[in-house]
């Protein structure tokens, strides 16, 4: 009693009552401050928390990535093989499958007077030869009158008859490129009786066949149809 009295009489009554105010003020305040404090740090802490979780998460990914391209790493093709058609082996002659009558006599036209034109390059028998195989070509003699039988083989033969597509017994025949055009050869070898020709005399070492004369075979007998159209070059 005598230290509130001593206290009273140190301060005034109002100004007791302001300490006490004041005093609670700043309690409060400091309640506050630390509950601040504490959510400050608990934010702090989460967010690093979060933080570490991501740095981990990427770290994650960053390896499954490299997983990845070590199981399947990238492959350059340098060339792509070119497949031949099914059925057919590169080492064999290719024919179109669309050939008919006329187109395909066209082609056979178009391929005699091209090695025809070739005749004064070395290696003629060899390559007269692969012509008649591929083509499957008959070939024949002159018998005389009007009579034509089957040659042993190339180099002897006088002509060579081609089968057309579609058309039974009916074959295209061109000369022998490798026998020049003489007046022997036209008028007992049977040319001039088969073939219109530019010849007069002399001797033509070249053929352009611009319609073949049109033969049918019937019982191994060969008979004329159609006479051809051929012009004749010297060299």
């Amino acid at each position: 009693m005598e230290e509130t009295a001593a206290v009273q009489g140190l301060f005034p009554p109002l100004m007791s009552d302001m300490m006490t105010l004041l005093s609670i003020a700043l309690n409060i305040l400091l309640m506050f401050a630390v509950a601040y404090l504490w959510t400050t740090r608990n934010a702090g802490n989460n967010l690093q928390d979060v933080e570490e979780k991501i740095k981990k998460q990427a770290n994650r990914i960053k390896k499954l990535e490299e997983t990845v391209q070590e199981i399947k790493p990238h492959k350059v093709v340098d060339t792509v093989i070119e497949a031949e058609p099914f059925g057919i082996k590169p080492d064999e002659p290719r024919e179109d499958p669309m050939d008919i009558s006329v187109t395909g006599l066209q082609k056979f036209i178009e391929a005699y007077n091209h090695i025809a034109a070739s005749m004064s390059v070395p290696g003629q028998l060899k390559a007269c030869e692969t012509f008649v195989a591929d083509r499957s070509l008959r070939m024949l003699l002159y018998g005389g009158v009007m009579t034509f039988l089957p040659a042993l083989d190339v180099e002897e033969s006088g002509y060579w008859a081609w089968k057309i597509p579609e058309e039974q017994h009916l074959f295209a025949v061109v000369p022998n490129p490798m026998k020049p055009c003489d007046a022997e050869l036209n008028e007992r070898g049977g040319l001039k009786m088969t073939f219109t020709t530019n010849f007069q005399d002399g001797v033509y070492k070249k053929y352009v066949v611009d319609t073949p004369a049109i033969f049918s075979d019937e019982g191994n007998t060969w008979h004329l149809r159609n006479p051809g159209v051929i012009s004749l070059a010297r060299s």
